[in-house]
């Protein structure tokens, strides 16, 4: 019966919406069945009616209807077991792939009594040209007037976004007769990197900048040289923030005259491999490689072009343009 409930409720809430920010469950959320138990209880409960019909006895009357009170207010408790309940999606770090991505929801019980034994099931599914789903359970419980987190640990297996699915929480407290539940679908994914694996040597195409040409290195010599237009992943520090501050185009400052050098990571070196997977792996290779060393990288994909620089928000963005390389 837990596996047709569960069928049927994914069902629903494939057809909702992932939402953003906090989530509180109120009675449309919330539904409510008997369990296994609870239709033999009232089987039970109905054969006692017909005896106690069949030989007119008071007792029997008193003891089925007292029951079957006790049932109603089970009915109840179980209910607002969910009900009231807040839950809000955490923040999900970045990883590569082979490692476990750590999906945090916050659960806030403003209510003055504590929340027994709910159990919560997650549904997963990683995107990168196919589909594939788990699931996973936890049973907690949640203290009155307390706002407790809630980690699901899930192994990736691909690059891409991991998402967390339709959320299901449900619960029989307080003594099994009801099947109390309800679905949420919250809008939190998480960055898959590729892995970081490779056999090629870091490329050697280092441009020095004191050559004649004129290389432009950003913020790192004394001369300032002009602008040009903001890109992600560009150091907040470049940024002309007076210019920003008079309501212009965010603009970023070049200055020149300075040796240092420059590292171009390029498709075209690694494309030879004739493995899309195994070229992202060795591009992301490079580029841990690369900002280990505080060398300024760029990166030159089939389908953009990420300026040289350097620094976590850099390493970042590159190794999401990776991520998501070819996704749809």
């Amino acid at each position: 019966m837990k596996k047709s409930l569960t069928r049927w409720l994914n069902f629903f809430s494939r057809r909702s919406i992932a939402q953003a920010g906090a989530v509180i469950l109120n009675r449309h959320q919330i539904f409510i069945l008997p369990t296994r138990v609870g239709f033999l209880f009232a089987l039970m409960l109905l054969v006692m009616l017909v005896g106690s019909m069949n030989y007119n006895n008071n007792m029997g009357y008193m003891l089925t209807f007292l029951l079957g009170s006790m049932a109603m207010v089970s009915m109840l408790h179980t209910q607002r077991n969910l009900l009231g309940l807040c839950i809000t999606a955490g923040k999900v770090k970045p990883l590569f792939a082979g490692e476990t991505a750590q999906f945090e929801l916050w659960l806030d019980n403003r209510e003055l009594g504590a929340r027994y034994s709910l159990i919560w099931q997650a549904h997963f599914s990683q995107r990168m040209g196919l589909n594939c789903q788990t699931e996973r359970e936890l049973i907690i419980d949640v203290p009155a007037n307390q706002k407790i987190n809630l980690i699901y640990p899930v192994l990736s297996t691909q690059r891409g976004r991991l998402f967390l699915g339709p959320v299901t929480v449900y619960s029989c407290f307080p003594v099994g007769l009801f099947y109390a539940w309800a679905s949420i679908h919250l809008d939190i994914s998480a960055i898959v990197y590729p892995k970081s694996l490779g056999q090629q040597q870091l490329p050697g195409n280092k441009t020095p900048s004191n050559r004649e040409s004129g290389y432009l290195c950003e913020g790192r010599g004394e001369d300032f040289i002009g602008y040009r237009d903001y890109q992600l992943g560009d150091s907040p520090r470049h940024i002309d923030w007076k210019a920003v501050a008079r309501g212009q185009d965010w603009l970023i400052k070049q200055f020149g005259g300075i040796s240092t050098t420059i590292l171009w990571l390029l498709w075209d070196e690694v494309s030879p491999l004739n493995d899309v997977e195994a070229s992202l792996s060795q591009l992301c290779l490079w580029i841990l490689i690369a900002d280990s060393q505080n060398v300024q990288y760029g990166l030159k994909m089939p389908h953009c072009t990420i300026e040289p620089n350097s620094g976590q928000q850099h390493r970042e963005y590159c190794l999401q343009t990776l991520a998501l390389y070819a996704l749809s």
